[in-house]
């Protein structure tokens, strides 16, 4: 049996577990659809520094063979 929780529109309770549960589906899409962008942004981070370390490396490769 699920009980709504007083105040929070979108949350019920499981009487049986004690879990609370979300049942704002707009909400939770939401919020999966954020930690994905997240998680793409991150990851382009991390893609561009990878970048600049390889670019810092074959520039001290050429200026060692320039001395």
């Amino acid at each position: 049996m699920k009980v709504s929780i007083e105040n929070r529109p979108g949350l019920q309770r499981d009487m049986n577990s004690g879990a609370v549960i979300n049942i704002d589906n707009t909400a939770y899409q939401k919020a999966l659809n954020a930690k994905l962008a997240a998680e793409k942004k991150e990851e382009e981070l991390q893609s561009i520094k990878e970048d600049v370390q390889e670019l810092k490396d074959l520039m001290n490769q050429i200026i060692k063979r320039l001395n």
